[in-house]
Protein backbone atom coordinates (compact mmCIF):
# COMPACT_ATOMS: atom_id res chain seq x y z
CA UNK A 1 0.00 0.00 0.00
CA UNK A 2 2.29 2.65 -1.14
CA UNK A 3 5.52 0.97 -0.86
CA UNK A 4 7.97 0.35 -2.81
CA UNK A 5 10.81 -2.53 -2.75
CA UNK A 6 13.03 0.40 -2.28
CA UNK A 7 11.68 1.87 0.81
CA UNK A 8 12.49 -0.66 3.72
CA UNK A 9 10.53 -0.62 7.06
CA UNK A 10 10.92 -1.83 10.50
CA UNK A 11 11.32 -6.03 10.04
CA UNK A 12 12.43 -6.08 6.41
CA UNK A 13 16.02 -6.14 5.00
CA UNK A 14 16.85 -3.66 2.62
CA UNK A 15 15.28 -4.27 -0.93
CA UNK A 16 12.58 -6.52 0.64
CA UNK A 17 9.02 -5.15 0.13
CA UNK A 18 6.48 -5.95 2.82
CA UNK A 19 4.25 -9.07 1.97
CA UNK A 20 0.69 -8.60 1.66
CA UNK A 21 -0.82 -11.29 4.14
CA UNK A 22 -4.24 -12.82 4.59
CA UNK A 23 -4.97 -14.83 7.70
CA UNK A 24 -8.36 -16.93 7.69
CA UNK A 25 -9.44 -17.75 11.47
CA UNK A 26 -13.40 -18.48 10.53
CA UNK A 27 -14.63 -18.38 14.10
CA UNK A 28 -14.20 -14.97 15.63
CA UNK A 29 -13.89 -15.54 19.37
CA UNK A 30 -11.85 -18.12 21.59
CA UNK A 31 -8.26 -19.07 21.91
CA UNK A 32 -7.79 -20.32 18.27
CA UNK A 33 -9.39 -16.29 17.17
CA UNK A 34 -6.75 -14.91 19.86
CA UNK A 35 -3.34 -16.17 18.42
CA UNK A 36 -4.69 -15.72 15.04
CA UNK A 37 -5.28 -11.80 16.14
CA UNK A 38 -1.82 -11.41 18.02
CA UNK A 39 0.23 -12.96 15.38
CA UNK A 40 -1.82 -10.47 12.62
CA UNK A 41 -0.90 -7.73 14.92
CA UNK A 42 2.90 -8.87 14.97
CA UNK A 43 2.92 -9.11 11.72
CA UNK A 44 1.84 -5.69 10.50
CA UNK A 45 4.24 -4.25 13.48
CA UNK A 46 6.79 -5.77 11.60
CA UNK A 47 5.76 -3.15 8.37
CA UNK A 48 3.27 -6.04 6.69
CA UNK A 49 0.43 -5.46 5.39
CA UNK A 50 -2.21 -8.14 6.95
CA UNK A 51 -6.25 -8.60 6.94
CA UNK A 52 -7.19 -11.00 9.65
CA UNK A 53 -10.56 -12.48 7.39
CA UNK A 54 -12.71 -13.95 10.48
CA UNK A 55 -16.40 -13.87 11.39
CA UNK A 56 -19.33 -11.34 12.46
CA UNK A 57 -19.16 -9.44 15.75
CA UNK A 58 -15.32 -10.00 16.48
CA UNK A 59 -13.80 -10.38 19.84
CA UNK A 60 -11.03 -7.89 19.48
CA UNK A 61 -10.96 -4.81 16.96
CA UNK A 62 -8.35 -3.17 14.47
CA UNK A 63 -6.07 -0.82 16.27
CA UNK A 64 -2.55 -1.17 14.58
CA UNK A 65 -2.01 0.78 10.94
CA UNK A 66 -1.47 -2.01 8.56
CA UNK A 67 -3.59 -4.96 10.32
CA UNK A 68 -7.24 -5.04 9.55
CA UNK A 69 -9.92 -7.28 11.22
CA UNK A 70 -12.70 -7.89 8.70
CA UNK A 71 -15.89 -9.30 9.96
CA UNK A 72 -17.24 -10.67 6.77
CA UNK A 73 -17.43 -14.08 6.91
CA UNK A 74 -20.86 -15.89 7.47
CA UNK A 75 -19.65 -17.98 10.35
CA UNK A 76 -20.69 -18.06 14.26
CA UNK A 77 -18.83 -17.91 17.92
CA UNK A 78 -17.45 -21.50 19.05
CA UNK A 79 -19.25 -21.09 22.23
CA UNK A 80 -22.41 -20.17 21.63
CA UNK A 81 -25.57 -22.66 21.47
CA UNK A 82 -23.27 -25.66 23.25
CA UNK A 83 -25.88 -26.13 25.97
CA UNK A 84 -28.62 -27.62 23.20
CA UNK A 85 -28.45 -30.85 22.60
CA UNK A 86 -31.03 -33.46 20.53
CA UNK A 87 -33.02 -32.10 17.83
CA UNK A 88 -31.63 -28.57 18.04
CA UNK A 89 -27.94 -29.57 18.28
CA UNK A 90 -28.42 -31.27 14.83
CA UNK A 91 -30.06 -28.38 13.38
CA UNK A 92 -27.62 -25.93 14.30
CA UNK A 93 -24.97 -28.68 12.72
CA UNK A 94 -26.69 -29.06 9.64
CA UNK A 95 -26.88 -24.93 9.41
CA UNK A 96 -23.30 -24.10 10.43
CA UNK A 97 -22.64 -26.74 8.32
CA UNK A 98 -24.45 -24.59 5.15
CA UNK A 99 -22.31 -21.55 6.49
CA UNK A 100 -18.63 -23.08 6.74
CA UNK A 101 -19.40 -23.69 3.24
CA UNK A 102 -20.32 -20.31 2.53
CA UNK A 103 -17.15 -19.10 4.27
CA UNK A 104 -15.02 -21.43 2.42
CA UNK A 105 -16.79 -19.81 -0.92
CA UNK A 106 -16.36 -16.15 0.30
CA UNK A 107 -12.57 -17.37 1.17
CA UNK A 108 -11.68 -18.57 -2.31
CA UNK A 109 -13.38 -15.37 -4.09
CA UNK A 110 -11.36 -13.09 -2.23
CA UNK A 111 -7.95 -15.07 -2.57
CA UNK A 112 -8.39 -15.71 -6.02
CA UNK A 113 -9.16 -11.45 -6.33
CA UNK A 114 -6.63 -10.13 -4.16
CA UNK A 115 -3.88 -12.83 -4.90
CA UNK A 116 -1.46 -12.25 -1.44
CA UNK A 117 1.84 -13.59 -1.03
CA UNK A 118 0.91 -15.68 1.67
CA UNK A 119 -2.66 -17.01 2.55
CA UNK A 120 -2.38 -18.38 6.08
CA UNK A 121 -5.20 -20.76 8.06
CA UNK A 122 -5.69 -22.32 11.40
CA UNK A 123 -7.05 -25.06 12.62
CA UNK A 124 -7.97 -27.49 10.14
CA UNK A 125 -11.24 -28.58 12.99
CA UNK A 126 -13.77 -29.81 10.26
CA UNK A 127 -13.50 -32.69 7.35
CA UNK A 128 -14.59 -30.02 5.04
CA UNK A 129 -12.09 -27.80 5.93
CA UNK A 130 -8.59 -30.14 4.78
CA UNK A 131 -10.95 -30.27 1.46
CA UNK A 132 -11.60 -26.74 0.68
CA UNK A 133 -8.11 -26.05 2.16
CA UNK A 134 -6.78 -28.20 -0.82
CA UNK A 135 -8.86 -26.55 -3.35
CA UNK A 136 -7.59 -23.26 -2.30
CA UNK A 137 -3.90 -24.26 -2.56
CA UNK A 138 -4.64 -25.33 -6.04
CA UNK A 139 -6.90 -22.63 -7.28
CA UNK A 140 -6.72 -19.63 -5.04
CA UNK A 141 -3.95 -18.04 -7.21
CA UNK A 142 -1.99 -17.11 -3.48
CA UNK A 143 2.16 -17.20 -3.87
CA UNK A 144 2.08 -19.15 -0.77
CA UNK A 145 -0.42 -20.72 1.13
CA UNK A 146 0.14 -21.62 4.81
CA UNK A 147 -1.34 -23.61 7.47
CA UNK A 148 -0.26 -23.46 11.27
CA UNK A 149 -0.97 -26.85 12.44
CA UNK A 150 -1.62 -26.20 16.20
CA UNK A 151 -2.83 -30.02 16.61
CA UNK A 152 -1.03 -32.06 13.73
CA UNK A 153 -4.20 -34.15 14.39
CA UNK A 154 -7.22 -32.24 15.14
CA UNK A 155 -8.76 -33.62 18.71
CA UNK A 156 -12.25 -34.74 18.58
CA UNK A 157 -14.35 -32.75 21.07
CA UNK A 158 -17.46 -33.39 19.47
CA UNK A 159 -17.28 -37.44 19.18
CA UNK A 160 -18.30 -40.06 22.22
CA UNK A 161 -15.94 -42.29 21.26
CA UNK A 162 -12.71 -42.73 24.11
CA UNK A 163 -10.34 -41.59 20.90
CA UNK A 164 -8.81 -38.08 21.54
CA UNK A 165 -7.64 -37.35 18.29
CA UNK A 166 -9.90 -38.00 15.08
CA UNK A 167 -8.61 -40.96 13.79
CA UNK A 168 -11.08 -41.80 10.78
CA UNK A 169 -9.52 -43.09 7.33
CA UNK A 170 -11.12 -40.25 5.66
CA UNK A 171 -10.21 -37.86 8.32
CA UNK A 172 -6.55 -38.95 7.90
CA UNK A 173 -6.31 -39.28 4.31
CA UNK A 174 -7.88 -35.61 3.84
CA UNK A 175 -5.43 -34.15 6.43
CA UNK A 176 -2.46 -35.75 4.43
CA UNK A 177 -4.13 -34.25 0.99
CA UNK A 178 -4.73 -31.00 2.85
CA UNK A 179 -1.21 -31.04 4.24
CA UNK A 180 0.80 -32.01 1.35
CA UNK A 181 -1.10 -28.96 -0.65
CA UNK A 182 0.58 -26.36 1.64
CA UNK A 183 3.59 -24.45 0.66
CA UNK A 184 4.34 -24.06 4.62
CA UNK A 185 2.93 -25.75 7.89
CA UNK A 186 4.09 -23.39 10.63
CA UNK A 187 3.99 -25.42 13.87
CA UNK A 188 4.24 -24.27 17.76
CA UNK A 189 7.01 -26.43 18.64
CA UNK A 190 9.61 -29.21 17.93
CA UNK A 191 7.25 -31.67 19.39
CA UNK A 192 4.80 -31.18 17.18
CA UNK A 193 6.76 -30.86 14.10
CA UNK A 194 7.86 -34.44 14.57
CA UNK A 195 4.41 -35.46 15.45
CA UNK A 196 3.34 -33.91 11.99
CA UNK A 197 6.12 -35.46 9.64
CA UNK A 198 5.62 -38.87 11.83
CA UNK A 199 1.94 -38.68 10.65
CA UNK A 200 2.34 -36.97 7.04
CA UNK A 201 5.41 -37.57 5.90
CA UNK A 202 3.72 -36.01 2.49
CA UNK A 203 4.32 -32.40 3.95
CA UNK A 204 6.87 -30.07 1.71
CA UNK A 205 7.74 -27.58 3.93
CA UNK A 206 8.06 -27.31 8.00
CA UNK A 207 8.91 -24.19 10.22
CA UNK A 208 8.71 -23.70 14.18
CA UNK A 209 7.20 -20.45 14.65
CA UNK A 210 6.52 -20.83 18.65
CA UNK A 211 3.46 -19.49 20.44
CA UNK A 212 3.66 -15.78 21.97
CA UNK A 213 2.07 -14.47 25.08
CA UNK A 214 -0.66 -12.44 25.57
CA UNK A 215 0.55 -9.50 27.37
CA UNK A 216 -0.57 -7.17 24.81
CA UNK A 217 -4.27 -7.60 25.98
CA UNK A 218 -4.07 -7.28 29.32
CA UNK A 219 -3.10 -4.24 31.26
CA UNK A 220 -0.14 -4.43 32.97
CA UNK A 221 -0.75 -3.54 36.13
CA UNK A 222 -3.16 -6.88 36.08
CA UNK A 223 0.03 -8.79 35.08
CA UNK A 224 1.75 -7.77 38.44
CA UNK A 225 -0.38 -9.58 41.04
CA UNK A 226 1.93 -12.07 42.90
CA UNK A 227 0.79 -15.88 43.63
CA UNK A 228 1.24 -15.88 47.17
CA UNK A 229 -1.64 -13.12 47.33
CA UNK A 230 -3.88 -15.50 46.11
CA UNK A 231 -5.07 -18.01 48.85
CA UNK A 232 -4.46 -21.60 48.13
CA UNK A 233 -6.34 -22.15 44.70
CA UNK A 234 -5.74 -24.17 41.96
CA UNK A 235 -7.23 -22.75 38.15
CA UNK A 236 -8.24 -24.86 35.37
CA UNK A 237 -9.34 -22.69 32.58
CA UNK A 238 -10.09 -23.43 28.78
CA UNK A 239 -12.18 -25.47 27.24
CA UNK A 240 -13.68 -28.53 28.73
CA UNK A 241 -12.90 -31.66 26.46
CA UNK A 242 -12.06 -34.86 27.01
CA UNK A 243 -8.70 -35.01 26.36
CA UNK A 244 -7.77 -32.46 29.12
CA UNK A 245 -8.54 -35.04 31.72
CA UNK A 246 -10.95 -33.88 34.02
CA UNK A 247 -11.34 -37.04 35.73
CA UNK A 248 -7.57 -37.30 36.61
CA UNK A 249 -7.77 -33.52 37.74
CA UNK A 250 -10.29 -33.96 40.31
CA UNK A 251 -8.80 -37.40 41.71
CA UNK A 252 -5.69 -35.68 42.31
CA UNK A 253 -7.59 -32.84 43.79
CA UNK A 254 -9.34 -35.51 46.50
CA UNK A 255 -5.95 -36.09 47.57
CA UNK A 256 -4.72 -32.09 47.80
CA UNK A 257 -7.86 -31.92 50.07
CA UNK A 258 -7.04 -34.58 52.09
CA UNK A 259 -3.72 -32.66 53.12
CA UNK A 260 -4.74 -29.23 52.58
CA UNK A 261 -8.03 -29.08 53.25
CA UNK A 262 -8.42 -24.88 52.57
CA UNK A 263 -7.28 -25.86 49.23
CA UNK A 264 -9.96 -25.21 46.53
CA UNK A 265 -10.35 -25.29 42.75
CA UNK A 266 -11.97 -24.12 40.40
CA UNK A 267 -13.10 -25.11 36.50
CA UNK A 268 -13.67 -21.86 34.13
CA UNK A 269 -14.38 -22.08 30.54
CA UNK A 270 -16.60 -23.30 27.96
CA UNK A 271 -18.17 -27.27 28.12
CA UNK A 272 -17.40 -29.19 24.67
CA UNK A 273 -19.75 -31.61 23.71
CA UNK A 274 -17.60 -34.39 24.58
CA UNK A 275 -18.10 -33.85 28.21
CA UNK A 276 -21.03 -34.54 30.47
CA UNK A 277 -21.19 -31.71 32.52
CA UNK A 278 -23.29 -33.46 35.02
CA UNK A 279 -21.37 -36.20 35.49
CA UNK A 280 -18.14 -33.74 36.57
CA UNK A 281 -20.47 -32.09 39.14
CA UNK A 282 -21.44 -35.48 40.68
CA UNK A 283 -17.59 -36.23 40.81
CA UNK A 284 -17.00 -32.80 42.52
CA UNK A 285 -19.70 -32.13 44.71
CA UNK A 286 -18.19 -35.17 47.36
CA UNK A 287 -14.85 -33.65 46.87
CA UNK A 288 -15.08 -30.31 48.68
CA UNK A 289 -13.99 -26.68 47.50
CA UNK A 290 -14.44 -27.51 44.03
CA UNK A 291 -15.98 -24.49 41.77
CA UNK A 292 -17.59 -25.12 38.54
CA UNK A 293 -17.72 -22.07 36.49
CA UNK A 294 -19.06 -23.61 33.02
CA UNK A 295 -18.95 -20.78 30.40
CA UNK A 296 -16.89 -19.00 28.17
CA UNK A 297 -14.34 -16.36 30.06
CA UNK A 298 -14.59 -13.05 28.13
CA UNK A 299 -11.23 -11.33 28.12
CA UNK A 300 -12.21 -8.53 30.36
CA UNK A 301 -12.08 -11.00 32.82
CA UNK A 302 -9.48 -12.87 32.88
CA UNK A 303 -7.17 -10.83 35.07
CA UNK A 304 -9.92 -10.80 38.07
CA UNK A 305 -9.89 -14.60 37.82
CA UNK A 306 -5.91 -15.44 37.36
CA UNK A 307 -5.55 -13.05 40.39
CA UNK A 308 -7.74 -15.12 42.73
CA UNK A 309 -5.68 -18.34 41.70
CA UNK A 310 -2.00 -19.45 42.82
CA UNK A 311 -1.60 -21.76 40.13
CA UNK A 312 -2.96 -23.23 36.96
CA UNK A 313 -3.51 -26.66 36.21
CA UNK A 314 -3.06 -28.90 33.24
CA UNK A 315 -3.59 -32.26 33.72
CA UNK A 316 -3.97 -33.46 30.14
CA UNK A 317 -4.23 -37.01 28.39
CA UNK A 318 -2.11 -35.67 25.49
CA UNK A 319 -1.06 -32.30 23.98
CA UNK A 320 0.94 -30.25 21.46
CA UNK A 321 1.09 -26.92 22.51
CA UNK A 322 -1.55 -24.97 24.60
CA UNK A 323 -2.29 -21.48 24.17
CA UNK A 324 -3.57 -21.20 27.81
CA UNK A 325 -0.04 -22.38 29.45
CA UNK A 326 0.75 -18.69 27.39
CA UNK A 327 -1.98 -17.42 29.29
CA UNK A 328 -0.91 -18.85 32.82
CA UNK A 329 2.78 -17.56 31.96
CA UNK A 330 1.37 -14.14 30.87
CA UNK A 331 -0.25 -13.40 34.54
CA UNK A 332 3.13 -14.80 36.23
CA UNK A 333 1.13 -17.94 37.34
CA UNK A 334 3.06 -21.17 37.84
CA UNK A 335 1.29 -24.12 36.16
CA UNK A 336 1.17 -28.09 37.11
CA UNK A 337 1.18 -29.96 34.23
CA UNK A 338 0.99 -33.45 33.40
CA UNK A 339 4.56 -35.41 31.60
CA UNK A 340 2.66 -35.90 28.12
CA UNK A 341 2.44 -34.81 24.23
CA UNK A 342 5.05 -31.49 23.68
CA UNK A 343 3.91 -30.25 27.39
CA UNK A 344 7.66 -30.39 27.98
CA UNK A 345 8.54 -27.96 24.94
CA UNK A 346 6.28 -25.51 27.19
CA UNK A 347 6.93 -26.00 30.99
CA UNK A 348 10.30 -25.82 31.80
CA UNK A 349 9.84 -28.41 35.12
CA UNK A 350 10.99 -26.44 38.22
CA UNK A 351 11.65 -23.40 36.61
CA UNK A 352 7.95 -21.91 35.06
CA UNK A 353 6.08 -24.85 36.80
CA UNK A 354 6.30 -28.43 38.22
CA UNK A 355 5.57 -31.41 35.48
CA UNK A 356 3.82 -34.66 36.92
CA UNK A 357 3.32 -38.18 35.56
CA UNK A 358 -0.27 -38.72 34.86
CA UNK A 359 -1.37 -40.08 37.98
CA UNK A 360 -3.68 -38.87 40.88
CA UNK A 361 -1.33 -39.18 43.43
CA UNK A 362 2.21 -37.26 41.17
CA UNK A 363 -0.44 -34.88 40.46
CA UNK A 364 -1.51 -34.17 44.28
CA UNK A 365 2.14 -33.99 45.21
CA UNK A 366 2.71 -31.28 42.43
CA UNK A 367 -0.32 -29.36 43.14
CA UNK A 368 0.93 -29.58 46.97
CA UNK A 369 4.04 -28.36 46.52
CA UNK A 370 2.72 -25.57 45.25
CA UNK A 371 -0.31 -24.52 46.79
CA UNK A 372 1.27 -25.00 50.15
CA UNK A 373 4.35 -23.08 49.64
CA UNK A 374 3.58 -19.49 48.84
CA UNK A 375 7.26 -18.68 48.22
CA UNK A 376 7.86 -21.51 45.72
CA UNK A 377 4.73 -20.52 44.14
CA UNK A 378 6.38 -17.28 43.81
CA UNK A 379 9.62 -18.18 42.45
CA UNK A 380 7.58 -20.70 39.68
CA UNK A 381 5.84 -17.55 38.91
CA UNK A 382 8.66 -15.43 38.57
CA UNK A 383 10.10 -17.74 36.24
CA UNK A 384 7.23 -18.05 34.37
CA UNK A 385 6.30 -14.70 33.38
CA UNK A 386 10.40 -14.36 32.79
CA UNK A 387 9.54 -17.08 30.19
CA UNK A 388 6.99 -14.85 28.42
CA UNK A 389 9.35 -12.24 28.05
CA UNK A 390 12.25 -14.01 26.90
CA UNK A 391 10.88 -16.50 25.08
CA UNK A 392 7.18 -16.24 23.87
CA UNK A 393 7.06 -13.08 22.23
CA UNK A 394 4.61 -12.37 19.37
CA UNK A 395 7.88 -10.41 18.02
CA UNK A 396 9.91 -13.91 17.58
CA UNK A 397 6.83 -15.80 16.09
CA UNK A 398 6.47 -13.05 13.57
CA UNK A 399 10.17 -13.01 12.97
CA UNK A 400 10.24 -16.84 12.68
CA UNK A 401 7.13 -16.74 9.96
CA UNK A 402 8.58 -14.02 7.69
CA UNK A 403 11.75 -16.37 7.86
CA UNK A 404 9.79 -19.28 6.81
CA UNK A 405 7.28 -17.04 4.36
CA UNK A 406 10.29 -15.58 2.35
CA UNK A 407 12.09 -18.85 2.18
CA UNK A 408 8.76 -20.74 0.84
CA UNK A 409 8.55 -17.64 -1.37
CA UNK A 410 12.06 -17.95 -2.93
CA UNK A 411 11.83 -22.23 -3.44
CA UNK A 412 8.61 -21.83 -5.27
CA UNK A 413 7.67 -20.58 -8.57
CA UNK A 414 4.19 -19.39 -7.17
CA UNK A 415 0.94 -20.79 -8.23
Amino acid sequence: MGLSSAEPVPGTAAGERPLKVLVVEFLPSGGMFQFSYLFGEALAALGHQVTLLTGPRPELASRRAGFVVDPSLPTWHPNEGLETGGLRRRARRALRALQLVAAWGSVLVRVRRERPDVVQFGELRYTLDTAAFALVARFGGARAVVDVAHNPVPYDVTGSSDSVEKSGRLTRALLARAYAAADLVLVLGEGPRTELLRAFPGVRRTAVCGHGDYSALVRQEAVDVLPSAAPPAALFFGAWTKYKDIPLLLDGFALVREQLPEATLTLAGPVMPDVDLEEVRRRAEPIGGVDLRPGYVAIEDLPGLFAQHRAVMFTYATVNISGSVHMAYTFGRPVVATRVGAMEDAVEDGVTGLLAEPTPRAVADAMLAVLGDPDRADALGAGAREHAERSSTWSGVADKAVAAYRDTLAGSAGR
